[in-house]
Formats: structure tokens, C-alpha cells, sequence
């Protein structure tokens, strides 16, 4: 049972499997370029020069995972990837939705307005209700509400106040356990020049990202320990349920964009924006809250193996 027990963890997080299905793009065998939770805990979310076997190919951003920001009808967002075959086994083909945590290393940019970065797809009509774009020099900043069902989200909490529990898309790399570390900023013309870094998190009904110069992801504008926190907390933002306005700090211009919207289709949203209790400090926050999660997930299926 012990033996059965530790293969059933393994697969779980396994991105590996030289017999098992390849998601297009990556190396014979993988499905995403999820790192060892093993031994991200043996090295204290640091893998030093471990290499990914299912690192993509150059060039890095990849084809699929680029955001950007340009108003607030203009702009990429990273969701769960709907031609993911991990996402596909575990929750679309079961009749479940993912959430963004679930969807962690599994993402897709989908966007708003008529620039759409190679590889990404366009945002259903209406899955957007409202977007606030603020821009400074360092960062562009995005947050606005969602209407969940349209984007095949499932945005039900786990608890009440534990906002997104922990959600969160950046482009941490490999070597620091980052979970999409091949996904970034579309910093083509037609993008974000001169940005490098994001922070996005979703769930709950709301949404929130800022792309962001390089070298901002611990304790910077694009601060990565903040998943627990929340939007409020990174940004100190507060969320309104209509409007899509755009506010230059550096030249002091603000405009607000007429966007038609079909009837909202979630049925129930909660947006507390209350945060949960924030992780750990240091550099592995941000591992080590989403990882939590997925220990409690697998925590709970070797509770029912014993029973």
C-alpha cells in the first residue's frame, strides 16, 4: 500500500512520462513543464542547474503564454489552456471546470481587442465585464471583474475569504519552481517594449495583472508573494462590476471605452477580495503556497485509498 501510495504522488505531479501523451510543442513524453514538487522541497524551491526535460523549444516567451497590456480593451490575460490534455483528463473531459491554481502550468493568453500575439486565442464576448488599466513607468496594471462561466472558469472558493486560494500566473523560472516559466511578456511592438516581467492572479470573479520592467518578481512591482493576498493587497485596488477606463500616471491622460455586453451568464460570483492568510515569507512564497494545495489534493486521495 506505501509502494502504491508514493506512485499514485508521483503521477500526480509527474510532467513526465516517456509512454505517456505529448502536449504540441514540448518533448516526446510531456505535458507541461511542472517541476518536481519533490524536489523543490528537498532544495528549498531552488533547483540550481537541473535542467527541464520539457523545457519548449526557443524562443522564450513561448507561442501561447504572452500577455500584455495596452487599454482597456486591448490587453492579453493567461486562463487554463482548453487544448491542454493534462486540463482535458483531469477536468474538461469529466464534465469538471478548472480553477486558476488547478490550471497553474497549464495556461493559455486570451485576449481582448484586435492584436493577438502568436498562438493566443480571443476572449469569449462578455467574458470580460469591466477592466481598469492604470499605466507608470516601471509597470502597466490591469484589474477588472469576470463573468466566469463564459470563460469556463470554476471560481467557487474553497472557503470563505480564501479569495483565488492562491492562483496565480508569473514567469518565475524553472530553476525557482515557477510553474508556467516559459510563459512572459509579448514585448513585440505590438505589445509591452521594455517589459519583461508579469504577475497575474484570477478567480473569485475578479482579475488582476501587471506586466512590469525586468527583475520586479520578489518584492518589486511584480512581487510574486503576494498570491495569498490577493489583488487589493498587490495593487490596492478595489473592484466596480462596470466600466473600462484608462489613466496615464506619467502624462496625466485618462479616457473610458464603450464596451457592449452580452447578459452576464455566471449565476452566483463571490468578490470578497478578503484575503487569506498570507504564506510564508521569503523568496519560496510563492511556491510553497500554491504547492500546498496541491499536498492537500493529494493528501485527501490517500485518506480515501485507506478508508
Amino acid at each position: 500500500m506505501i509502494l502504491f501510495l508514493s506512485l499514485l504522488v508521483t503521477s500526480v505531479f509527474a510532467q513526465w512520462d516517456p509512454l505517456g501523451p505529448t502536449q504540441p510543442g514540448l518533448p516526446q513524453g510531456c505535458v507541461g513543464s511542472f517541476p518536481n514538487i519533490t524536489l523543490c522541497l528537498e532544495r528549498n524551491w531552488h533547483l540550481g542547474d537541473l535542467k527541464d526535460r520539457c523545457a519548449p523549444p526557443l524562443p522564450h516567451p513561448i507561442s501561447g503564454q504572452q500577455v500584455y497590456i495596452k487599454d482597456p480593451t486591448n490587453f492579453c490575460i493567461n486562463l487554463p489552456d482548453p487544448d491542454s490534455i493534462f486540463l482535458q483528463n483531469n477536468f474538461y473531459n469529466v464534465s469538471k471546470l478548472p480553477t486558476i491554481v488547478q490550471a497553474e502550468g497549464f495556461i493559455r493568453s486570451f485576449c481582448m481587442g484586435n492584436y493577438l500575439p502568436p498562438g493566443s486565442l480571443r476572449l469569449p464576448a462578455g467574458g470580460i465585464r469591466s477592466a481598469h488599466v492604470v499605466k507608470n513607468r516601471d509597470y502597466i496594471q490591469i484589474h477588472g471583474t469576470l463573468d466566469c462561466d463564459r470563460l469556463n472558469i470554476n471560481c467557487t472558493m474553497s472557503a470563505p475569504g480564501a479569495y483565488d486560494d492562491a492562483g496565480q500566473y508569473d514567469n518565475v523560472g524553472f530553476q525557482t519552481c515557477g510553474k508556467s516559466p516559459y510563459s512572459g511578456v509579448d514585448a513585440s511592438p505590438g505589445g509591452n517594449p521594455g517589459m519583461f516581467d508579469y504577475v497575474e492572479m484570477a478567480g473569485n470573479g475578479i482579475f488582476c495583472m501587471r506586466v512590469c520592467i525586468a527583475g520586479t518578481l520578489n518584492g518589486g512591482v511584480c512581487d510574486i508573494l503576494q498570491d495569498t493576498a490577493g489583488c487589493t493587497k498587490l495593487m490596492g485596488v478595489t473592484f466596480e462590476k462596470t466600466g473600462f477606463t484608462y489613466l496615464d500616471n506619467l502624462t496625466g491622460f485618462s479616457s473610458t471605452a464603450t464596451v457592449s455586453l452580452p447578459p452576464l451568464a455566471t449565476k452566483t460570483s463571490e468578490r470578497s477580495g478578503q484575503p487569506a492568510t498570507p504564506a510564508p515569507g521569503g523568496a519560496q512564497g510563492k511556491s510553497s503556497a500554491s504547492f500546498v494545495h496541491a499536498s492537500l489534493f493529494v493528501a485527501s486521495l490517500c485518506v480515501l485509498l485507506l478508508l
